[in-house]
């Protein structure tokens, strides 16, 4: 009889295990999704940033634009309040300087609220795995005391 009960909650044992290892996974994931919204945050305040440092030099700076490996090409601002911005699909537009400082901050909150959407999926799985990890307490103790 001891025998019967041992394997037919092994089984469950293994399911519990599989379980806990798929919302591992899933907190994990969503971890890395969150790394991307933080770097593309940090990015779109890069991009206030330089659109403000442009609007401050004014007219007619020439200043050096970054081209890659290290290249700068010597460019001169022509108008910093005209700014051509994605808007999705690959499709820009151009804005204003403050239209465009406005788009990016709605991109920026909208980055934030599937941040916090993220962290609170992150939540829901780590309290699922506790409940996981004690129903694999509760077995793994029902075991042992069925082998005495």
């Amino acid at each position: 009889m001891a025998t019967k009960n041992t394997k037919t909650q092994s089984p469950n044992m293994e399911e519990l295990n599989k379980e806990l290892r798929g919302y591992m996974a899933q907190i994990e994931a969503l971890r890395a999704e969150i790394a991307v919204i933080d770097e593309s945050i940090v990015n779109h305040r890069a991009v206030i940033s330089t659109l403000n440092n442009l609007k401050d030099l004014g007219k007619g700076k020439e200043i050096l634009i970054p081209i890659g490996s290290g290249v700068q090409i010597e460019a001169k601002i022509e108008n910093p309040e005209k700014v051509i911005v994605s808007i999705g699909s690959g499709i820009s537009a151009e804005l204003t300087h403050e239209e465009a400082l406005t788009q990016i901050a709605k991109e920026i909150a909208s980055l934030q609220v599937l941040r916090r959407d993220l962290e609170q999926a992150i939540v829901e799985a780590y309290n699922k795995t506790e409940e996981l990890l004690q129903k694999t307490r509760e077995l793994g103790q029902k075991e042992a005391s069925s082998k005495k």
